[in-house]
């Protein structure tokens, strides 16, 4: 009788190493060039820690809007809900934005009926 593992991540975990990755590049380059310009027009000597603050809420606020776009008017969240409505129909046909194009409008033509 085989025995078999399973050795899949859970998506939570995908999430957070991608949050601590892409944020730490990015709070750690943010930080160093807010040094840089701050320590390069003589406010202070050495900025880097008060930098380092801007850089993570920089960041944190940069998340929180991402989520905010992300969520659907239902509390779920899809892919398309990050995707400007605009947006359907040019760069996004071809992996289905002209059928969500369509599913959107439907969906508004009910609303208006039943309204």
């Amino acid at each position: 009788m085989p025995r078999t593992v399973d050795l899949s991540v859970p998506r939570w975990a995908h999430v957070v190493t991608v949050f601590l990755l892409i944020g730490g590049g990015f709070v750690a380059g943010v930080a160093a060039l807010l040094d840089l310009v701050v320590e390069g027009l003589g406010f202070v000597e050495s900025g880097y820690l008060p930098s380092l603050a801007v850089a993570v809420l920089l960041y944190l606020a940069i998340c929180a809007v991402w989520f905010a776009r992300t969520r659907n008017g239902d509390g779920g969240s899809s892919v398309w809900s990050g995707i400007p409505e605009s947006q359907y129909t040019g760069r996004h046909a071809e992996s289905g934005g002209i059928a969500r194009q369509e599913q959107e409008d439907a969906i508004r033509e009910l609303q208006d009926e039943h309204e």
